[in-house]
């Protein structure tokens, strides 16, 4: 399958990756040409070396709010650099609490895979829109 993205080795960590969508999230983005470190929806372990080596961070949709909370407000407590991290958040419309970090991107879920890579190469290129993306 042909490569989308013009950063070969790319890696993304997926939270939520032992979900049904978080594992074919994993599947269809592994496809497209990215490695894939998948967390679970309950990770143990120091978040920052569990994102060692990502270059973004992929919430499923659907995740627990306190812990997808919790998982962000840790995020380069001991890895400064981890703080930067360029997260996006796929939510359904069920979704209402939404993540207060700063530079989380909000996707509309579901949306097609061409139109979740285009907006995970936007975001590491680092274009940065205000507020959610529109589909």
């Amino acid at each position: 399958m042909q490569q989308h993205h013009d950063q070969p080795g790319t890696t993304i960590a997926i939270l939520g990756a032992d979900t049904v969508v978080g594992s074919a999230l994993c599947a269809l983005l592994g496809d497209h040409g990215y490695r894939i470190n998948p967390l679970d929806a309950h990770p143990t372990g120091v978040v920052d070396e569990l994102l060692e080596g990502a270059d973004l961070l992929l919430l499923a949709p659907r995740l627990d709010g306190e812990t997808r909370e919790a998982f962000l407000g840790v995020m380069g407590k001991t890895v400064p650099q981890r703080a930067d991290m360029p997260v996006i958040l796929l939510s359904t419309a069920l979704e209402e609490d939404l993540p207060e970090k700063e530079g989380v991107l909000r996707v509309p879920w579901p949306c097609e895979t061409k139109a979740l890579v285009e907006r995970i190469e936007a975001t590491l290129a680092g274009e940065r829109p205000n507020g959610a993306w529109a589909v």
